[in-house]
């Protein structure tokens, strides 16, 4: 049987979908679990195995679009349905740009469903035979690369990119020479050379970094092809311009080369409480210290106001919460500790240049 969580904010909308016949030995789908809003959804996701997602989209806390765009880069389940009122279709619409399979108005009819969950089926065997497939081969691959791999190198580029030396060009180059020495003449031994690589490295930064994924798309780095590339780079080139776009990603959002330094210790404060309401008379308490002193310091040593430190950081988020959510501007807003809206988004603009609209907007068209 394949297992189902159905999200819904909404008591009675859930229970439209229970009512349906279809959960009963009537398909091969039973419900499993349900959730009220979208986070509860990611902490079932992450705790337990689903094979199917069916999500409302306007919800409270994360959004069906966002815990879409979640569940689908960290891989959480195979298959994601939207439900959506009639007005929700063009959100509907920018699901399936991002990676659900379908969507169903609410509350969804008999026939509907029966039919979805058999396109649903044949979708997630054939995903089934891909995966195997795909993991036959990279076995296989992995095999061939075997020993041979450049540990070493990969793990001198992960230690500078914790250390965040001020340059990282050399570990970078000892990385791309010694796959290319390894694997030069094959390009598909090279390119899953790089790729494990990216791999391995993201997954290394987003446990150091715990913040990371608030802020960077990490699946989008995993995803990048080193074998196919346009002709004009070549592998080892993508593979460095890529690792150097995330150093400097990085780099924008933390001080500091070590966690006992204090400007780091505010900067990790601040990241991984981005969406609370911060102040620094409130940092100033958690770490035990001078309110003046701990702007100064900071000051000295990054060259930046701790005030427009924050700012910053929470115009980072929201941009990335504009591109991964359908909540309105307002919602972000309080999220991130703004009231006014207007404020915020004159904030937005300050840094981004555009407002939350047109940012949004001009995601959705690239």
């Amino acid at each position: 049987m394949f297992r189902v969580l159905l999200v819904d904010d909404m008591e009675i909308s859930r229970r439209q979908v229970k009512r349906l016949s279809l959960w009963n030995g009537e398909t091969n789908f039973i419900i499993a679990a349900e959730a009220r809003n979208g986070q509860e959804a990611l902490n079932l996701l992450r705790q337990d195995k689903f094979d199917l997602l069916i999500t409302d989209i306007k919800m409270p806390k994360i959004d069906g679009i966002e815990l879409m765009k979640e569940t689908v880069e960290n891989g959480l389940c195979p298959c994601v349905v939207l439900l959506s009122d009639h007005e929700d279709f063009s959100f509907a619409r920018l699901g399936i740009q991002y990676g659900a399979f379908d969507y169903l108005g609410k509350p969804p009819e008999y026939s509907s469903m029966l039919d979805l969950l058999k396109r649903v089926e044949q979708h997630l065997y054939k995903k089934k035979r891909e995966e195997e497939l795909l993991r036959s081969l990279s076995e296989k691959l992995e095999e061939k690369i075997g020993d041979a791999f450049p540990t070493a190198e990969l793990e001198q580029l992960i230690e500078a990119f914790k250390t965040r030396q001020q340059d990282i060009t050399a570990d970078i180059g000892r990385l791309c020479a010694a796959i290319e020495a390894l694997f030069g003449d094959d390009p598909i031994k090279t390119g899953t050379a790089f790729k494990k690589s990216m791999s391995e490295l993201i997954t290394q930064l987003k446990l150091h970094y715990p913040w990371l994924t608030c802020f960077i798309d990490g699946n989008r780095y995993k995803s990048l092809d080193f074998v196919t590339n346009d002709g004009l780079r070549t592998a080892s080139d993508a593979f460095g311009d890529a690792v150097m776009e995330l150093y400097e990603a990085i780099r924008k959002f933390e001080y500091g080369t070590r966690e006992d330094q204090l400007e780091n210790r505010i900067c990790r404060y601040v990241l991984e409480n981005v969406d609370t309401v911060l102040s620094i008379e409130g940092i100033s308490k958690v770490l035990f210290m001078n309110r003046k002193y701990l702007s100064e310091v900071f000051r000295q040593k990054t060259g930046e106001l701790l005030i427009d430190y924050i700012t910053r950081i929470k115009m980072a988020r929201a941009a990335r919460l504009l591109c991964r959510s359908t909540r309105k501007t307002y919602e972000i807003a309080l999220q991130l500790g703004y009231r006014d809206t207007e404020y915020f988004s004159r904030l937005f603009k300050k840094h981004m240049g555009v407002t939350p609209s047109e940012y949004r907007n001009s995601s959705i068209e690239s």
